[in-house]
Formats: C-alpha cells, sequence, structure tokens
C-alpha cells in the first residue's frame, strides 16, 4: 500500500508502517539510544536523557507512555488522560479503564438484547404473515 510518511511526507510502500525506512530506523536508533542511556544511568531525569541522547522530552515520554522502556526516568510524570490521577504507563488509569470496560460491556449488552428482540418481533410477524395466508 502506498502512503506518505508521517515523519518526511515521502511516499513509501509498506503494509503497516507509518513511517517510510529511513524515518523508522531513525525512530529505531533513537529508542536504542534513549533505552541503553537509562540502563546504564538508571537515576537521571527526563531532561538529561533528553540532552545527553539528543531524543526530545516528548519522545521520550511517548516510549513511557507505550511501556516501551524497561527503565522508567526518576521524574517522568504521566497523568491519566480522564481523570488526571498519576500513572506509570499508558494513558489511562487502571480504574478509568476498567470504568470504560464495563461500560462498553455494558452498552453492547443493551444492543444485542435490542437486536435480539427486533429480530424475534420480526421472526414472529413473519410467522404470523404466513398463517394468514
Amino acid at each position: 500500500m502506498l502512503r506518505n510518511c508521517e515523519e518526511c511526507n515521502r511516499i513509501f510502500s509498506h503494509p503497516t508502517r507509518t513511517l517510510c525506512n529511513e524515518c523508522y530506523e531513525e525512530a529505531q536508533r533513537s529508542f536504542k539510544a534513549v533505552k541503553e542511556y537509562l540502563v546504564e544511568n538508571p537515576g537521571a531525569s527526563v531532561a538529561r536523557v533528553a540532552k545527553e541522547t539528543e531524543v526530545p522530552v516528548e519522545i521520550i515520554y511517548e516510549y513511557i507512555q507505550e511501556g516501551r522502556l524497561d527503565v522508567i526516568p526518576k521524574d517522568a510524570v504521566l497523568k491519566c488522560a480522564i481523570c488526571g490521577t498519576a500513572i506509570n504507563v499508558g494513558r489511562v488509569c487502571t480504574k478509568c479503564r476498567d470504568d470504560l470496560r464495563s461500560t462498553i460491556t455494558t452498552e453492547q449488552g443493551k444492543s444485542r438484547d435490542s437486536l435480539r428482540s427486533r429480530s424475534r418481533v420480526h421472526t414472529l410477524d413473519t410467522i404470523r404473515g404466513n398463517k394468514k395466508d
């Protein structure tokens, strides 16, 4: 599939990636640099990691949110996108994630029940229609 690279806007072909080969390789080098620096300097701050690896702070926070780093900078602070509670990884805290899951499950159950009742009524109407003939 042909697409434009999210980073440099060059046209490339890949079934799943959003980055061209050059940008993908650069992203991999950046991640490897951050990961290795944190393994060697586990107490480093986010600003220090960014300065030493020349990887922007925003990218380092993306790595943390994605859960890709085994060692996290000592001052990394992530907050739940819904309630603002401090979290270690991801975008949503456990409580909000559970609330979302229960809401989705409840809504799916309601829509299934309404579909079943509609299909039964349709079936009964069809049966009744056949009996009239």
